[in-house]
């Protein structure tokens, strides 16, 4: 029931507790109201941060979080709120259970009810505590006194557990590994009220953009030009101006959305259907009728088969053209990867680097430093301080690759003692020192046939 009626204050009233608890319920409720007329999915984080640390040791513990319950709370512990406190999450899982849901939960609003607990009284099921703080007269005489303030009264609930009389936000999915230790589902991701807030969803993003934008220049690069500034296409080419319509049209808009601060999650969720859409034009297999709708409750199922979806439209109406290997960490300075087949290694061979330092130390240190050969050979190579593949910096990346943002492009000289170390293992090592910090690395395969057909 919603309160959207104003107290009458008028001359001679008599002040009690009742006349300002109902003009606080005024406010909340006309809060409510305008974020539910503008939005049925006004409610999230837009932060949530976990002591990871403590999951290691089998303890769910929030640290930072801020955003809005379904029904108009808003929390922020990078404020004032207190988080609150931790589970055990072997009290959590059955013995047989694989995966558990969390929820941070709060008692909803009793009409007509108590809804604050006060100082020393039991707070279990009150929606607030009262809590006493100093609070400074702002109005120039400085003085502090004592106030009452309604502090929150937080928890974390496990699937399973009884969730009646609470409002919940689901925040986390633990699953208990074949090792017996607990971990984040990576699938899973919580209602969230901002795309940048959650690193999966803007990995979604920033994967459109990067793969967009290699299409978009594969299909640019084979269009004949008419004149020094204007582009022709020919009666046969008809599909393909189409299809450079499609990623030209989409990618503005979604890299306005990487850029921009604050994006709700609906806004690219709209966006990636209409990209899906126009996909399924050039497609015989797929309709625009075939993706799911947009679920404030779970974002992840929806997000991450839409994206799935897009690409491998992308995949069936331009063909990729390379083979994208990310290099896994095997010590703190060494990094590999197995190469499945012996074609991928018949083309061009690359390396895409992004590092926390200078785009110019980062062209300048990568081929003095980083050593490559066959993970198999590269410990032999370091200790005996033998050279590796010759690396050479590409200003300009090739088109038949994907150009990542903040990443720095250098080709793998394909002849020589450590690249044969590479073709007869078929594997691939790098070593990386720690004057290139933080670095993240992407081995890039252009098989021959690709690259026969690009040249031709």
């Amino acid at each position: 029931m919603r309160h959207l009626q104003s107290v009458v204050w008028s001359k001679g009233v008599f002040l009690t507790p009742q006349h300002l608890q109902a003009q606080d319920h005024f406010f909340e409720e006309s809060f409510r109201f305008l974020l539910t007329s503008l939005s049925s999915c006004s409610w999230g984080l837009s932060v949530l941060a976990f002591d990871l640390a403590g999951l290691n040791d089998g303890r769910l513990q929030i640290t930072d979080m801020q955003g809005l319950f379904p029904d108009g709370l808003a929390f922020d512990t990078t404020a004032i709120d207190l988080p609150p406190g931790s589970r055990m999450l072997d009290e959590c899982f059955t013995v047989e259970q694989k995966s558990c849901m969390f929820y941070l939960a709060v008692p909803q609003h009793r009409h007509g009810g108590i809804n604050v607990a006060l100082k020393g009284g039991n707070g279990s099921g009150a929606r607030f505590r009262s809590e006493i703080r100093m609070m400074r007269d702002e109005s120039g005489s400085g003085i502090e006194k004592p106030v009452a303030l309604a502090r929150k009264n937080f928890e974390i609930l496990a699937e399973g557990e009884d969730l009646e009389g609470m409002v919940t936000l689901p925040v986390a999915r633990v699953v208990r590994t074949e090792a017996g230790t607990f971990a984040f589902d990576q699938d899973f991701i919580p209602p969230m009220l901002n795309v940048h807030a959650n690193e999966r969803l803007r990995g979604v993003l920033r994967g459109l953009v990067e793969v967009i934008s290699s299409r978009s220049a594969q299909l640019a690069g084979s269009r004949r030009q008419r004149n020094q500034s204007l582009a022709d296409f020919s009666a046969s080419d008809v599909a393909r101006f189409w299809l450079l319509y499609t990623m030209n049209t989409n990618l503005p808009v979604l890299l306005e959305l990487f850029r921009a601060p604050y994006v709700h999650p609906e806004t690219l969720y709209a966006r990636m259907l209409s990209l899906g859409g126009a996909l399924t034009t050039f497609s015989h297999t797929a309709g625009p009728l075939d993706f799911p709708r947009y679920e404030h409750k779970a974002m992840g199922e929806c997000f991450l088969k839409l994206g799935s979806q897009i690409l491998a439209l992308l995949d069936t109406v331009i063909p990729t053209r390379f083979i994208a290997l990310p290099l896994r960490r095997a010590t703190d300075s060494v990094y590999i990867a197995e190469i499945e087949k012996d074609e991928y290694l018949s083309g061009a061979a690359y390396v895409a680097i992004a590092a926390d330092i200078s785009s110019a130390e980062l062209i300048e240190r990568t081929p003095a430093l980083v050593k490559v050969c066959s993970a198999t050979h590269l410990e032999t190579l370091i200790r005996q301080a033998l050279p590796g593949v010759p690396l050479t910096h590409m200003a300009a990346p090739p088109q038949a690759i994907p150009v990542k943002l903040n990443y720095q492009y250098f080709s793998l000289d394909r002849s020589g003692a450590a690249w044969e170390t590479i073709l007869r293992s078929r594997n691939f090592g790098m070593y990386v020192p720690g004057d290139i910090a933080n670095a993240s690395m992407e081995l890039i395969l252009v098989p021959a046939e690709a690259s026969a057909s690009r040249a031709g």
